[in-house]
């Protein structure tokens, strides 16, 4: 991948931001979309992986291959909420048809494979493919809770499978779990041993699908689990008051890395739906601390960090590069954290962090194009930014303006913030 110079980083935009404007643009994901008929003639919806500067042509990856469950599970998500919002039909196919996809993955042994090879067989073999207990299960149970009563309203057999399917998952999540809750120290912090691959970044993901699963079928079986995933992601939250991370939940060990960080979301989420006080207060305290410090910072990238006593310090910290993926989380956090407290200041902040894709970041680049869709790949520096514009960019972006604009609050600042800088929406 090649970085490119932003040379037009100070350039305005010249058409006007209609009020009913929407900066949810679905052409450059609609182009990194392909739907194939396997030998069984069913319609698999396949997500390229990456597009290219100066083209955007599709580029597969050798080794992986051409379309990941990583990438077809959040783009389910946007086809669903573009679907709510416009009951185009074509949305609807292209969700169930990535559904489809999902679904061929899912492996006999409970958990999901992650790639497609060009030939639409299934990447068994390779590290980031194993169906295992890893992020693109989780993502998968997360996209099949999320969109199953979607599909049941509309197509009955397949939410039958999706439903046979989910459930089947989270039962061989639960029976593979660790419910001990045995605890390690790395550089001064506490590690939960229990959680998958010990961090709070894989947790949060599968906390978020085992929500709404709960909410399809309250069982026992699923608070459990979520009750579990959440003492985790909570006993990683740094509580020391004088330290200037005060409120962060770390990643994994002791690093904090911004891709990912949707722990405060899934917190919120789980601890509304579980009536679980501790786990909304905990989630609270990040966004009040944790994220006006990031803000306050131009952002960062990831730090590692390191507790003596009560004094924390940074090992290593680096403010770049950053991506969509970093900061979609704090905008769908932001955005719940509204909506529980009725506290203006949160779409305030998750305003501010959308704008990191329209020139408020520290290289003042635009990292979104309303008018093509595409989200880049990465802000590299003050100066630098990476035009490639691969799925999970493009998807991110794409996921946090839908979620700003579900909410009138702040979709009207946002569009007042946007209409000063004359940024096009579609």
């Amino acid at each position: 991948m090649k970085i490119f110079k932003n040379l037009f980083a100070i350039a305005a935009l010249t058409i006007s931001f209609a009020a009913s404007a929407s900066l949810v643009n679905l052409q450059h994901l609609d182009h990194l979309y392909e739907e194939r008929t396997i030998e069984s003639g069913e319609k698999l919806g396949l997500i390229h992986i990456y597009s290219e500067y100066p083209d955007y042509e599709w580029v597969k990856d050798p080794l992986e291959g051409v379309s990941a469950l990583d990438d077809m599970a959040r783009a389910i998500v946007v086809y669903s909420d573009a679907y709510q919002q416009t009951k185009e039909k074509a949305h609807f196919e292209k969700m169930t048809s990535l559904i489809n996809s999902i679904l061929f993955l899912h492996s006999d042994n409970g958990y999901f494979n992650n790639f497609i090879y060009p030939d639409n067989t299934v990447n068994t073999t390779y590290k980031t493919s194993l169906a295992n207990a890893n992020w693109w299960t989780w993502r998968a149970i997360w996209a099949l809770s999320y969109t199953y009563e979607q599909v049941l309203a509309d197509n009955k057999e397949l939410a039958e499978k999706m439903h046979t399917v989910l459930f089947k998952s989270i039962d061989t999540t639960y029976e593979g779990f660790n419910f001990e809750q045995t605890v390690t120290k790395q550089n001064g912090f506490d590690v939960p041993e229990w959680l998958p691959s010990n961090g709070a970044d894989q947790a949060s993901v599968l906390l978020l699908g085992l929500t709404k699963a709960y909410q399809i079928a309250p069982s026992e079986k699923i608070a459990k689990l979520m009750k579990s995933l959440a003492d985790g992601i909570m006993l990683m939250q740094v509580k020391n008051v004088e330290s200037p991370i005060y409120g962060a939940m770390l990643s994994w060990k002791n690093i904090w890395h911004a891709y990912g960080n949707s722990q405060s979301y899934a917190l919120l989420e789980a601890g509304m739906a579980l009536e679980d006080r501790d786990m909304v207060k905990a989630a609270f305290e990040e966004l009040d601390h944790f994220y006006p410090y990031l803000i306050e910072q131009g952002h960062l990238n990831w730090f590692s960090a390191e507790q003596k006593g009560k004094e924390i310090k940074f090992l290593e910290k680096d403010q770049f590069a950053q991506i969509a993926y970093g900061f979609r989380p704090m905008i769908f956090a932001s955005l719940r954290a509204f909506e529980i407290s009725r506290d203006s200041r949160y779409i305030d902040q998750a305003v501010k962090l959308a704008m990191w894709f329209f020139k408020d970041n520290a290289g003042a680049i635009q990292m979104y194009s309303p008018e093509t869709g595409r989200g880049y790949d990465g802000l590299n520096s003050a100066t630098e930014y990476n035009r490639n514009s691969g799925a999970e960019s493009t998807i991110e972006a794409l996921l946090s303006l839908a979620a700003i604009e579900k909410s009138p609050k702040a979709k009207k600042l946002l569009q007042e913030k946007l209409k000063a800088l004359k940024v096009k929406a579609k």
